[in-house]
């Protein structure tokens, strides 16, 4: 009897590791984080949405993230690789030393906290008055806050060399909290390089392909 006791509670003790393996991937496989995705296709993670950063008071046109990490100056490759198209290039960053682009020096500040304002100012490079502004151009807008970023895409909007606008970090940190901003930086290229996709349009004709294909089901039927 006494064996039998022994082999009994070494069968529950045995379940009940058992139970805490499985509870135990359970919360590993719910606490994996979602890979980073693009807004217009609402797979971009964490509640991140164009509207969180603002250029000239209009919202930004798409954006992608949250990717673990940073992003700094040498960038670049990560923006050509999306699906808003090549030819990016850093221009400046809170945090770094601006670069020169099609004649122009732009220079980016940022409020500090996890909401706040930015503003993005340029000149000619010969330090001159701004001979070149306005003038179009594709801004891409990334936030650094704590562990994470995220960016922002502007399509073709107009620069004068005073521009700003807002940001808002809604993703988390570590802690659970909205980090404060880390770093702003900015990349560019000249506009009308590639449309970047806009997240009410691509939802207007995906619901009119929708109601095509299901007009064409009904007369087949």
């Amino acid at each position: 009897m006494q064996l039998l006791n022994l082999n009994r509670r070494l069968l529950g003790a045995a379940l009940s590791l058992g139970l805490m393996g499985l509870t135990s991937q359970a919360h590993a496989v719910q606490s994996t984080p979602l890979p980073p995705g693009y807004c217009f296709t609402s797979m971009a993670t964490e509640g991140i949405s164009v509207g969180n950063t603002k250029f000239n008071g209009v919202s930004a046109n798409d954006c992608y993230g949250v990717v673990g990490g940073n992003i700094t100056s040498g960038g670049a490759p990560i923006l050509n690789a999306l699906n808003w198209g090549p030819g990016w290039t850093y221009l400046d960053a809170t945090d770094e030393v601006s670069a020169p682009f099609n004649g122009l020096k732009f220079t980016v500040t940022a409020t500090p906290g996890s909401t706040g304002s930015w503003t993005l100012t340029g000149i000619d490079t010969n330090g001159s008055s701004p001979l070149s502004f306005p003038t179009f151009l594709d801004f891409v807008v990334g936030l650094k806050g704590g562990n994470k970023y995220a960016l922002w895409a502007f399509d073709n909007v107009i620069a004068d060399g005073s521009d700003n606008g807002t940001f808002n970090i809604v993703f988390k940190n570590n802690g659970g909290m909205n980090p404060d901003l880390s770093h702003m930086i900015i990349f560019g290229r000249p506009g009308s390089v590639a449309a970047i996709p806009e997240a009410n349009t691509s939802a207007m004709l995906l619901a009119g392909l929708g109601l095509v294909g299901f007009t064409v089901r009904r007369k087949l039927i």
